[in-house]
């Protein structure tokens, strides 16, 4: 495997089965669909190559998910260890934007660069990002960790598009939140694109069902049509932020974490 070529793996560090699809999409009542059960699921990506590792968000935190109703059934760290990993093994985080969900264990890489949108960390550092209706799941002292990265140079800030690591590229989209971002991993002879919550739900691709968290709906709905257009290509797999749908999508390597390179035969895509 060259170099900059990445095995990839999704991390299930929770499965939330209580919710309905009108809890998730945006007045849900016009598609006429009828109501049903939308479970969710929350994830952490794995990138490792011959000389990097890296993690696509790193989770809520315990007592952020517990503030709202949510409990996280995996540790983040056993769920790295079954993929033989240690938290201080990881050479790089990339932060796909700062709600609670995505920002929860920071801390837990002391040895770790960060990434995320410039246009991210404005917004949520500014006035419009302390408006009640907008900032609830974003968590305070989270993006006040986020700040001691910068001033502690472990943070770079991302504007539209770059290459943070050999074979890793990370595009700011905007839609779910300003500096929502997708991450591109190259595979080798393939790529993956991780979408985190600009996808919540493969839904949302298929249907342009609209998620109803969004500072941007436009935005949102050019996204879902940017990822059908990635999806559609033969060597390229987008993976949905957080539908349990992943998990029977692709090969299980351990309990809560599947093989994101290994596709099960007949699985739906997109």
């Amino acid at each position: 495997m060259p170099d900059d070529a990445y095995r990839a793996y999704a991390l299930e560090l929770s499965y939330w089965p209580q919710f309905k699809a009108s809890d998730w999409f945006y007045r849900y009542e016009a598609y006429g669909a009828g109501d049903a059960p939308k479970p969710m699921s929350s994830y952490v990506w794995l990138l490792q190559s011959e000389t990097s590792t890296v993690l696509v968000d790193c989770g809520p935190g315990r007592e952020a998910a517990a503030a709202r109703g949510l409990r996280i059934d995996r540790d983040i760290r056993e769920l790295l260890a079954s993929a033989g990993v240690a938290p201080a093994q990881v050479d790089h985080v990339a932060l796909s934007h700062l709600h609670y969900d995505h920002t929860g264990n920071i801390g837990l890489f002391p040895n770790a660069t960060f990434s995320i949108s410039q246009a991210e960390l404005d917004f949520w550092t500014g006035p419009l990002g302390r408006q009640p209706a907008l900032s609830a799941p974003v968590e305070s002292s989270e993006v006040s960790q986020v700040l001691d990265l910068l001033r502690d140079e472990r943070l770079v800030l991302i504007d539209e598009e770059v290459e943070i690591l050999p074979g890793i590229r990370t595009r700011r989209v905007g839609g779910h939140t300003p500096g929502q971002t997708i991450t591109t991993a190259d595979l080798g002879g393939s790529q993956i694109v991780l979408a985190s919550d600009a996808l919540h739900y493969y839904e949302e691709m298929r249907l342009n069902h609209l998620y109803k968290v969004f500072t941007d709906a436009l935005s949102m709905l050019r996204t879902y049509e940017v990822l059908r257009e990635l999806d559609a290509r033969p060597d390229t797999t987008v993976v949905a932020g957080h539908d349990p749908e992943v998990m029977a999508m692709f090969e299980p390597v351990a309990e809560g974490c599947v093989d994101l390179a290994a596709p099960v035969e007949g699985t739906r895509r997109g």
